[in-house]
């Protein structure tokens, strides 16, 4: 899994408890679509960077589908379970849509930027068969170099999490989920939907009265 900052090189991986409950979450969710593929969950606490990667492996198959989510981070601001959370809701997104019109949308594959609330999140999709990238780090030694040793201060922000990962939205609140690009054409519009927001939660499937600006097709 690839990092969307150079510089990012250092990581420190999310917990695997909490790596469980998002897969419980997402296999709950959508079970009517994933019909018996594997979820694959993987989640990466760089210096700079939280990265989230949610995909899935059809059976006999070695291309996997990933939706991948970076947003920037710093341990100074103590934000990680809620950037954490709003890369869930984003990947959440993705996958909904890509499921909802069977593949058949144009997610960028390399990184883009979208606004929502007052935070930036990147997203992209990948194909990158995880047991597959897995085996080629061991080979080439870059998992054991590049794993962060102290793991104290990630594992500790994350036990202030609440017990189980919100879910994704219903079938109901999926039609008003909303991404919005660069474009600064909405931003009076945009700027009464944020203080409405509340700012402890992720927002990216909360504006039911925003204008949707773009989305990732």
């Amino acid at each position: 899994m690839k990092p969307r900052l150079t510089n990012s090189k250092k990581w420190t991986a999310i917990p695997q408890d909490y790596i469980q409950q998002i897969k419980d979450v997402f296999s709950e969710e959508f079970s009517q679509f994933l019909d018996g593929a594997d979820l694959l969950i993987e989640g990466r606490i760089y210096p700079e960077e939280i990265l989230l990667r949610v995909g899935f492996l059809e059976k006999g198959r070695l291309k996997q589908n990933n939706f991948e989510v970076s947003m920037g981070y710093t341990r100074k601001q103590a934000d990680a379970i809620e950037k954490i959370g709003s890369c869930i809701d984003a990947a959440a997104s993705m996958m909904s849509e890509y499921f909802e019109k069977e593949g058949a949308v144009e997610i960028p594959y390399t990184w883009q930027e979208f606004d929502f609330g007052q935070q930036k999140i990147f997203v992209q999709y990948s194909t990158t068969n995880t047991s597959l990238e897995a085996k080629a780090d061991e080979l080439l030694g870059e998992k054991a170099d590049e794993l962060v040793k102290e793991t104290t201060a990630v594992e500790d922000a994350l036990e202030h999490a609440s017990e189980k990962v919100p879910a994704p939205p219903t079938d109901d609140e999926e039609s008003d989920q909303e991404f919005a690009d660069e474009d600064d054409s909405d931003d009076e519009e945009d700027e009464a939907d944020e203080e409405d927001a509340e700012p402890s939660k992720p927002t990216i499937f909360s504006g039911k009265n925003k204008k949707k600006k773009d989305d990732l097709h």
